[in-house]
């Protein structure tokens, strides 16, 4: 063998041994550059953990507020929890399809679909409270408005000849349900809004008889049936306690009494919910136990 082909076997021979022994130092030794790479990673990872863990504790905040606004704030004025069905809808997963690949892909997506829930309810509770400020501002005009006294004098109540709920029909003799109650008291008794109105119906409606409906706003409204006189008239503006008609027996009614509706977002309510706002403890009992008594008849 030639000296020169001799230097270059040597040569052959080290270079191999060389990358050999680099790969067996990399395999168990870090290169500088590799360091480096992982402890960006371990920061990454590190700052992913800390990140999802503020989304969690914002969820949980976010969670509490909802509740105090939906079973504290919302329950003392009076308002129903608020509706936004989009805020519940989930992205399609196109949305997230470009965000990465690799190893951190499921991490990533998961990380983005958590911080776009976040930023709904975010939404959700900021429209929500700000209903519920605005409705806490305009509590003083609320309060003279929502039926909060009984709409004839008690003195001349005679009975409370029918309550709220089904019922058999006194005069068809089929079950039907009452959205209201009738209030038996003589012809010609006063009848009083029983909030601040404005007159939406005065005049003859099937079954009613001679019937005033009054619209209070923030979705109340109030009807006062069978009367013998109307005092006011479309379009009127009322105040609580104005004398609006007197009791009489117009229409499908079996003796003079006053039919009276508590009606929110057009459904009826029970109005002696609302008898007891201007009531003392003892009356409201007295009346419990008449209403006990009627149904019981």
């Amino acid at each position: 063998m030639s000296k020169g082909r001799s230097i270059a076997l040597k040569l052959l021979i080290g270079l191999v041994i060389a990358a050999s022994s680099n790969i067996l130092i990399s395999y168990w030794y870090d290169t500088p550059k590799l360091s480096q790479l992982k402890r960006n990673n371990q920061h990454l990872e590190m700052e992913y953990d800390i990140l999802m863990e503020k989304v969690r504790s914002a969820e949980g905040r976010l969670l509490e507020i909802k509740h105090r606004d939906q079973f504290v704030y919302r329950p003392l004025l009076g308002i129903d929890t608020l509706d936004i069905p989009q805020v519940y809808a989930e992205y399609n997963d196109s949305r997230y399809k470009d965000l990465g690949a690799g190893e951190y892909e499921e991490d990533i997506i998961n990380g983005w679909k958590s911080i776009d829930v976040l930023m709904r309810n975010v939404y959700y509770a900021s429209r929500s409270l700000d209903d519920t400020q605005d409705m806490a501002e305009k509590k003083e005009e609320f309060s003279t408005v929502i039926p909060a006294i009984w709409p004839i004098d008690r003195t001349k109540l005679r009975s409370v000849s029918s309550l709220f709920g089904m019922r058999k029909h006194p005069r068809y003799g089929y079950w039907k349900m009452h959205e209201g109650v009738d209030l038996a008291a003589p012809k010609g008794t006063p009848v009083y809004a029983t909030g601040n109105a404005v007159v939406t119906i005065a005049g003859w409606k099937p079954g009613y008889g001679q019937v005033i409906e009054l619209n209070h706003g923030f979705g109340y409204k109030t009807r006062y049936g069978h009367l013998s006189k109307m005092y006011i008239s479309k379009g009127d503006s009322v105040t609580r306690g104005q004398v609006i008609g007197e009791v009489g027996n117009t229409g499908v009614s079996s003796g003079s009494h006053l039919h009276y509706e508590v009606r929110f977002r057009d459904n009826t309510i029970n109005p002696v919910h609302y008898f007891n706002k201007d009531i003392s403890p003892e009356s409201y009992m007295e009346l419990m136990k008449q209403l006990d008594e009627t149904t019981q008849k």
